[in-house]
């Protein structure tokens, strides 16, 4: 009978578990003898009522490759982490099966399959690991957790598990798949740098201020991240008191680390202002095709549109992200080559805040039709007339695979002082949609209007639901 039916009889194992945890002394000298199936609910039990013994002892005997621990807590517990971590300091045991402790917030359906009694079809999938018994001495454990790494002490749990890994280094690997730096000296990171599994490292997100020194500095770990397939970097700025020869060396030292890097796939560069006519060094020296590419808030030259439409590393482009990159002054031929190169990869295209024309959208219309496999495009903050528009909805008509496309509010939408005219944008917009809907069916269409001067807020139009600021419309 389905125990959930029934509602009030206890199974046997549920009558086991409490009966197991009532006296903690007495319980643990039984968990030897326990099945592994019996592990996951009880380690639950123990951890709720906060039996440190217990956890303790369960560790010390877990029968599984992995216990994902993180995904049981909400937030860091230092008790918790203390107990799990005195439990692994005392194995070998008969049944010492554990090779990976994972603090992420992932897993959670391994816990959740076992909130109750686990139920005979969960035995095939949670299998106890087999090992030999050589592996049953001290065999190395691998500690998974993400880290954002800052000028701060790290708070008392990861201080604690920091400790406790540079006490254990032939015994302990510290992992970590996702790393944040929001350090801005390097020299305060640095011994926490050194007790990473470099090898692991599969995304960077450097999200502070350094100057290009530093990021060269960086380079000593970077070279060393094998595994890295996402690298974020953000406001990395050159200092005015050092040389042209001293800035191209720090550049140099850059550079020259993505050899290293066959694995990444994913640039993002913000704010990153060594860039300028420099974008074919970094391009050049990468290994492997990209597939997600972003600079955003940074200068470029004609030069580096030509190289970027040049390399091979780019032409497998699935997402192209050119933020807040002025271009009214370029030629923007190289970006129309690039498009035609990608057609038919390109799923994301993101031009915001670029302040294109008219006559520079005109020659990309023609790559941008051909972009089939296109699902998102961003066109928000440039300037473009409502002639221009018109011709942009019927160059995309063909695109059927576009999921969400945003669009400026056309020129014709401003008055002679710049101020948004709503009742005109919103019937401007109208007009638009209806092209649009006479060519395809769309999904999701927003027209965005640039930021309001009193509230900086947008006034937005979609599909036919108008969103705006409630700053009073001038007279």
């Amino acid at each position: 009978m389905d125990r959930m039916s029934t509602g009030s009889l206890p199974t046997l194992v549920d009558l086991a578990r409490k009966s197991l945890l009532q006296k903690e002394s007495l319980a643990i000298p039984a968990l030897e003898q326990l099945p592994p199936q019996m592990f996951p609910p009880l380690f639950e039990d123990a951890f709720t009522a906060r039996l440190k013994d217990t956890l303790k002892a369960l560790v010390r005997i877990w029968p599984f490759d992995t216990l994902p621990l993180g995904a049981l807590m909400k937030e860091p517990q230092l008790d918790i982490l203390k107990a799990v971590l005195d439990g692994l300091d005392m194995r070998p045991t008969r049944r010492c099966k554990l090779r990976t402790l994972d603090l992420r917030s992932i897993h959670g359906a391994f816990w959740s399959a076992c909130v109750h009694a686990c139920p005979p079809g969960l035995v095939g999938r949670m299998q106890p690991v087999q090992h030999s018994p050589r592996m049953c001495a001290r065999s190395a454990v691998k500690v998974m957790a993400n880290l954002c790494l800052s000028d701060i002490m790290p708070n008392e749990f990861l201080a604690y598990l920091f400790q406790w890994v540079k006490k254990n280094p032939r015994t302990v690997h510290l992992c970590c798949r996702k790393l944040k730096i929001s350090a801005t000296f390097l020299y305060s990171i640095r011994k926490l740098l050194d007790l990473l599994e470099l090898g692991c490292i599969q995304e960077v997100n450097v999200r502070s201020t350094w100057h290009l020194s530093t990021l060269a500095k960086f380079t000593f770990y970077l070279g060393r991240m094998s595994n890295l397939q996402k690298l974020c970097l953000s406001h990395i700025c050159v200092s005015t008191d050092s040389s042209p020869e001293e800035q191209e060396e720090h550049i140099s030292h850059f550079t020259s680390q993505f050899l290293r890097l066959n694995r990444l796939r994913r640039l993002h560069m913000r704010g990153v202002s060594f860039l300028q006519d420099h974008l074919d060094r970094v391009l050049r020296c990468l290994s492997a095709p990209l597939e997600a590419l972003s600079i955003t808030n940074c200068v470029l030259s004609e030069a580096d549109l030509v190289h970027l439409s040049q390399c091979p590393n780019t032409d497998e482009l699935k997402h192209l992200y050119l933020s807040c990159v002025p271009l009214t002054s370029l030629r923007l031929e190289p970006l129309r080559v690039l498009l035609e190169t990608v057609a038919s990869t390109l799923r994301t295209l993101d031009f915001l805040d670029c302040e294109i024309t008219d006559s520079q959208l005109d020659a990309l219309l023609p790559a941008l039709s051909r972009c089939s496999q296109l699902t998102t495009c961003c066109f928000y903050g440039n300037k473009f007339s409502m002639e221009t528009m018109q011709g942009l909805m019927r160059h995309t008509g063909n695109l059927n695979k576009l999921r969400l496309e945003l669009y400026p509010a056309p020129l014709e939408s401003y008055n002679a002082q710049g101020v948004i005219q709503r009742a005109r944008f919103f019937e401007l917009c109208r007009d638009l949609l209806g092209i649009l809907k006479e060519i395809r069916e769309p999904q999701g269409v927003m027209f965005s209007t640039r930021p309001c001067r009193n509230c900086d807020k947008r006034v937005l139009y979609s599909m036919d639901m108008p969103y705006q600021c409630q700053c009073p419309e001038p007279a």
